[in-house]
Order: structure tokens, then C-alpha cells, then sequence
């Protein structure tokens, strides 16, 4: 009887380190990839606000060539025998303006696309904490079972010396 004990006092150990074992290599697994999440999150935000600036920049070029196209047409009102050369710089200020329209239309759509991958990133970000919440749900309640199985091993080995001691005892032939 002795014997299944002790094998099965060894199988209980061995399944208690193999599960402690598989509990620190998921640790270290999720730590290590939450790193790497965090590292590239970090860079997008960084990517993010280099964009906005150019984006602000951008849009001061902008609306002072909007400034200066209205200053030309004033000028033309005013001045109709410079028409003609008005109206040449009218036209190249025009091109600049749809040049940096559409620039700005290629940052707003660059933005948009550097916005959703944050939002992908927030969302990634948001999906592996979950599962490090759950996995340390999951470690309480390995612990918790362990400490049961403790216990149990604590109470079982206090019934075997106090059937040993009964058995010493006993004077039956």
C-alpha cells in the first residue's frame, strides 16, 4: 500500500512541477510579446505626432497661399490693366493650391490609415491583457488547487501515523 502512495505522492509532484513549469513558460511568453506590443505601440504614437505636425504645417502653408490668392484677386479688381499678369499668377498659385490640396488629402488619408492601425494596436493591446487576466485567473486557481492538494496530502499522511501508532498499539494476535 505504501508503494501506491509513494507513486502516487511522485506523479502528484511531478504533474505540481510540470504545471508550475508551464505556468512560468506562458508567463514569460505573454511578457515577452506584451513587450514587443507595447515597443510598437510606442513607435506608432511616435509615427502619429510626426504626422500631425507635418499635417499642421501643411495646412499654415495652405491657408497662407489661401491668403495670397485672395490679396491677387483683390489686386486684379483694382488694377485691370495688370489683368493679364494676374491672372498668370492667379493660375499658378491655383496649381500650388491643388498640389498642396492634394498633399493634404494624401496626409488626412495617411493619418486615417496610421489611426486605424492604433486602433488595431489599442485593440491588440486590449486582447492580450484579457488573456493575461484570465491566465492569472487561471494561476490563482492553480494555486488554490494546490494548496487543497496539500492539505489533503498533510491530512493523509496524519491518518497513516495515527493508523501506524493505532497499529503499534494494538496487541491483538
Amino acid at each position: 500500500m505504501s508503494f501506491i502512495t509513494k507513486n502516487a505522492n511522485i506523479v502528484l509532484l511531478f504533474l505540481i512541477i510540470l504545471s508550475a513549469t508551464a505556468l512560468v513558460g506562458a508567463t514569460v511568453f505573454f511578457q515577452t510579446n506584451f513587450e514587443r506590443i507595447n515597443t510598437e505601440y510606442n513607435q506608432k504614437v511616435i509615427q502619429l505626432q510626426s504626422i500631425s505636425k507635418e499635417l499642421d504645417t501643411q495646412q499654415q502653408l495652405l491657408n497662407q497661399i489661401k491668403s495670397e490668392l485672395e490679396v491677387k484677386s483683390e489686386r486684379e479688381e483694382q488694377l485691370g490693366e495688370k489683368y493679364t499678369d494676374v491672372a498668370e499668377q492667379k493660375t499658378q498659385l491655383e496649381g500650388q493650391k491643388a498640389q498642396l490640396e492634394r498633399r493634404a488629402d494624401s496626409l488626412e488619408s495617411e493619418l486615417e490609415n496610421t489611426e486605424t492601425l492604433l486602433r488595431d494596436a489599442q485593440n491588440e493591446v486590449e486582447a492580450k491583457e484579457d488573456l493575461i487576466k484570465t491566465l492569472q485567473g487561471e494561476n490563482t486557481d492553480l494555486k488554490t488547487r494546490l494548496d487543497v492538494m496539500q492539505d489533503q496530502r498533510d491530512d493523509a499522511r496524519e491518518e497513516r501515523d495515527d493508523c501506524q501508532a493505532a497499529k503499534a498499539l494494538c496487541t491483538c494476535p
